[in-house]
């Protein structure tokens, strides 16, 4: 064979050997990828490569996609009130209340204008309590069931078989002096001014009571409606309600004058509406839970004014706010707790936030 053929035949075999030998380097120095750490509770998200086959959208949609998960029991409330009332579960689940008793608040089966500053006792196996400064309470046992007591007038204790303005007006004539059962299968509840959200262990979502009213116009609910599916977590507050749900996203209704629902243009909402997204922890009002009061004397007598906001924490672990003080535009807000319109600082934007207190006691 001539050297001519024998050239023709080992070069390609040395292109081919040269080729495995880099290959193989390649493949045995290269960095190893590990799994990205995520925050608690959120589930991490899908990475593509460049070249992926997969359509823009679905790419960016598959990107996107969060699960919030969180210990339900970490957001009892064991300790609230006002000057009005205060409530308080103590480390053997027995349920406690002080202050007035014109509503029968105090769960003793009795009505009195009288102010009672001793606690006394209402149930026992409690693990959650939450007050309306309406004048009614709930709370839920181990056993994951839901009792109320006290202001009947608005409906929220399922006495009303219809809306009555006479009766939600004149409400210390309709009274529960005793805790009646609300609903079973429960994983936790909140009020609002005048009404319940309640989260079941099937994790929908459901109210009822009087969503909202002004003047003639109102939305009641007197059996519990369902609202939602698939969530972790109600709110509860004087002005609107939130629910968060397992794919991160904050649906709110309620009473929306200054935008604190988070959605524009509506001043009432009775369907939730989504908010925001890509959240892992939502509230209404405050962002704290408990009060630090266990002597309802250290009030003084001071209603602290309940505030018209709602507020998230995203996945990345920032903070936003919408709601009265927010923003810098200064809108007319229309008739609700005042005599007139008036002027006020607020948006229903979410705006970063900064000023966050979440402990629990």
């Amino acid at each position: 064979m001539n050297n001519k053929y024998k050239k023709m035949i080992i070069i390609p075999c040395l292109l081919i050997t040269l080729v495995g030998v880099i290959t193989f380097v390649y493949f045995k120095i290269r960095p190893q990828v590990s799994e990205a750490t995520v925050p608690s509770g959120v589930a991490e998200q899908k990475s593509l490569p460049e070249d992926s086959n997969e359509e823009p959208n679905q790419i960016e949609s598959d990107r996107e996609k969060v699960v919030i998960s969180l210990t339900i029991e970490d957001y009892y409330i064991t300790n609230t009130g006002y000057p009005s009332n205060l409530y308080y579960v103590d480390e053997n689940n027995i349920l406690w209340g002080c202050g007035r008793n014109d509503y029968g608040q105090l769960g003793q089966g009795t009505q009195d204008y009288d102010f009672h500053g001793e606690m006394v006792k209402i149930a026992e196996n409690v693990v959650h309590v939450d007050y309306s400064q309406k004048g009614f309470t709930i709370y839920l046992t181990k056993d994951h069931k839901l009792y109320g007591f006290g202001n009947a007038g608005c409906g929220a204790l399922q006495q009303l078989s219809e809306f009555s303005r006479d009766q939600y007006i004149n409400d210390e004539h309709y009274t529960t002096e005793e805790p009646v059962l609300l609903m079973e299968d429960v994983a936790y509840a909140r009020c609002g001014q005048s009404d319940i959200a309640c989260l079941k262990t099937d994790s929908s979502v459901w109210i009822w009571g009087t969503v909202w009213y002004e003047e003639s116009q109102f939305y009641y609910e007197k059996e519990p409606v369902k609202v939602l599916e698939d969530a972790v977590l109600v709110t509860g507050g004087w002005f609107n309600h939130a629910a968060l749900l397992r794919d991160g996203s904050v649906w709110t209704w309620g009473h929306n004058y200054s935008g604190n629902c988070g959605i524009e243009g509506e001043a009432v909402i009775s369907v939730p509406q989504k908010a925001a997204e890509d959240v892992m922890m939502v509230w209404t009002g405050s962002t704290k839970n408990n009060v630090d009061c266990y002597d309802i004397s250290a009030f003084e007598g001071i209603y602290e004014r309940s505030l018209e906001n709602t507020i998230i924490q995203k996945t990345d672990g920032s903070y936003w706010i919408c709601g009265a003080n927010v923003g810098e535009e200064e809108k007319v807000i229309p008739l609700y707790y005042e005599t007139s319109n008036f002027s006020m600082i607020c948006t229903h934007e979410f705006l970063p936030y900064d000023k966050i207190d979440t402990s629990m006691e």
